[in-house]
């Protein structure tokens, strides 16, 4: 079974590769409309990314992560 560590690091490798990829398309995108879906896509998951860093601080300092 994994540890909550080895499962909020893997949810912050896919969040950061989900945030990556939506970015990637931002750049290429001529279509205002699809550009702005990408771009809050983009946007959603930087959120995430910034929660799960912020559980893992608190995981590290031996709190609940919630």
């Amino acid at each position: 079974m994994e540890t909550a560590n080895e499962i909020l690091q893997t949810a912050l490798m896919n969040e950061k590769r989900a945030r990556d990829f939506y970015a990637g398309l931002v750049l290429h995108c001529r279509v205002e409309t699809v550009r702005q879906l990408l771009e809050r896509l983009r946007d959603e998951e930087a959120k995430h990314v910034k929660m799960i860093e912020t559980m893992l601080s608190r995981l590290r300092l031996g709190h609940d992560p919630a």
